[in-house]
């Protein structure tokens, strides 16, 4: 597929659909159509139980927490919802190959069907993508060589063997890395690299206010491990002297705070 055939999926997709509709039928600059979007997108996420957004399919999986030796008639399933198509899988394949849009893919679904409850084997993955399970296989051992885990099945299962790309991102971001060295350095996205900054900082702000795991977890909407990951993080920082870039994020929850005087002056 060369660039203007991906060109043309990038203008055919529903996010740019939907942009153009608003930039054209309703006068908003592409700026403000992309946000609003982009809002819209993170509304239906965060407030519609079983909401599936477009590009994603329904599927059944083991749940998390099930042993990976258990036989999978005996194991508890639950439904996720995975994104196979999103807008920035044409990007990376625009920008790095396929093999790099592949294995952004595989991470995005791993990461997805942990955040729902569930968890993907490596034969899920080939499935879903239409590819073999030796390609599969590959793709995490790269990764693993990059200090990435592809959160499959079997590594879940495993006791400190690497953290997720999304944490790997934010400690580079911390060692103050750029956005655009962060997603070049991984084959990420800009905006990718920028949501992954985003959630860190409202776990970071919760830790600091000492709001306990399981509350952070139903606020983010995180996975335990993941949250976990950051706290981690964000305790190395603090050993290693880099927290300039987590009190920079932590900035945006500052406009709180005359709020949170005047309350606990009327609460005396």
């Amino acid at each position: 597929m060369d660039q203007e055939e991906l060109e043309r999926l990038v203008n055919k997709s529903d996010r740019q659909l939907f942009i153009n509709e608003l930039n054209f039928g309703f006068g908003l600059s592409v700026i403000e159509a992309e946000a609003l979007y982009d809002r819209i997108t993170l509304f239906n996420r965060d407030y519609y139980d079983g909401y599936r957004g477009p590009g994603q399919i329904t599927k059944t999986v083991v749940a998390l927490g099930e042993p990976a030796g258990k036989p999978l008639k005996y194991c508890r399933m639950v439904s996720v919802n995975l994104t196979i198509d999103h807008d920035e899988d044409i990007e990376n394949r625009q920008k790095h190959g396929i093999a790099v849009e592949r294995r952004n893919k595989e991470l995005r679904l791993c990461d997805e069907a942990i955040e729902e409850g569930g968890v993907l084997t490596q034969e899920d993955l080939a499935l879903l993508l239409g590819t073999s399970l030796s390609t599969i296989k590959r793709d995490d051992a790269y990764l693993r060589k990059q200090g990435v885990a592809m959160l499959t099945r079997g590594m879940v299962e495993e006791i400190g063997r690497g953290v997720s790309h999304k944490t790997k991102a934010v400690e580079l971001y911390l060692k103050n890395y750029s956005l655009s060295e962060i997603a070049r350095r991984m084959a990420h996205s800009p905006s990718s690299v920028k949501r992954y900054l985003e959630s860190f900082s409202v776990v970071a702000f919760l830790h600091k206010e000492s709001y306990p795991l399981l509350t952070i977890r139903e606020i983010t909407k995180l996975s335990e491990r993941l949250i976990e990951e950051y706290i981690s993080l964000i305790a190395g920082a603090e050993s290693d002297g880099y927290t300039d870039r987590i009190n920079q994020l932590l900035d945006r929850f500052k406009v709180n705070e005359p709020f949170k005087k005047t309350q606990k002056e009327g609460a005396q």
